[in-house]
C-alpha cells in the first residue's frame, strides 16, 4: 500500500499552482499564435478565426485575426479599441463588458504570472502533472458567472496548449496556443477533436 502511495504524493508535489504560474510568466512584449473555435447553438458549424495575441504588459493586450477577416483589439487598462479591415476604429470600456474584462485578465495574469490577481477573479482549481495539465478558472463574480461558466487551461510544462471558455447557454469557445495553434485543422473541427488537441494529442490529418 506504501508503494501505491508514494508515486501520487511525489506527482501531487511535483504540481503546485504558484510554481506553474511562474513558469509560464513572459516578460512584455509577448506574442503567441492562436486559432479559436466558437461554437454556438445560432451556428451549424463552429466560427474559426486565427491570428496573433500580443501581452504588452499587466494592462496592455491586443489581439489581432488575420483570417478568415482582419480585425485588431487593443486593450489599455479599461479602454477598449477594435478596428476591422480599415473602417474607422471603435471605442467601449470594459467597464460594460465584466465578461470581456474577466476573460483578458485571466490571459494578462496568466502570462504575468499573477496568481495573487486570479485568486481575487476566480476559484482555481489545478490537476494533472508536468506533461498534461489542467487548470480551471470559475468566476466569483455572479455577474460574470451569467456569461462566463468557466475557464479551462490545458497546457504541458510551462506552455498553455488551449483555453476553453464555457457558457452557461453550453456555447463553448476554444482556443489554441503557440504550438498548438499550428496544428492543421479539418475543414469543419468538432469538440472532441479540439479537445485532444488541447490535451497534447497528435493531429491524424
Amino acid at each position: 500500500m506504501l508503494l501505491l502511495l508514494l508515486p501520487v504524493t511525489a506527482w501531487s508535489a511535483a504540481l503546485e499552482l504558484g510554481p506553474l504560474l511562474k513558469s509560464m510568466a513572459r516578460p512584455a512584449p509577448a506574442r503567441t499564435r492562436f486559432v479559436e473555435a466558437h461554437f454556438s447553438s445560432m451556428l451549424s458549424r463552429p466560427l474559426v478565426v486565427s491570428g496573433e495575441l500580443q501581452y504588452l504588459g499587466p494592462d496592455a493586450l491586443a489581439r489581432t485575426v488575420q483570417a478568415p477577416y482582419v480585425e485588431h483589439t487593443e486593450v489599455h487598462g479599461e479602454n477598449v479599441t477594435v478596428q476591422r479591415d480599415s473602417g474607422k476604429p471603435r471605442y467601449f470600456s470594459l467597464k460594460r463588458a465584466p465578461e470581456m474584462r474577466s476573460l483578458l485578465g485571466s490571459f494578462a495574469a496568466l502570462l504575468s504570472g499573477d496568481q495573487a490577481a486570479l485568486e481575487r477573479q476566480f476559484d482555481l482549481k489545478l490537476d494533472g502533472d508536468g506533461d498534461a495539465w489542467t487548470l480551471q478558472l470559475t468566476p466569483r463574480d455572479p455577474h460574470v458567472r451569467q456569461r462566463v461558466r468557466v475557464i479551462t487551461v490545458n497546457g504541458k510544462g510551462s506552455e498553455p496548449r488551449c483555453i476553453t471558455t464555457s457558457e452557461p447557454n453550453d456555447n463553448t469557445t476554444v482556443t489554441l496556443l503557440a504550438e498548438a495553434a499550428k496544428t492543421t485543422l479539418p475543414q469543419a473541427p468538432d469538440r472532441a477533436w479540439l479537445e485532444a488537441q488541447c490535451r497534447g494529442a497528435h493531429s491524424s490529418g
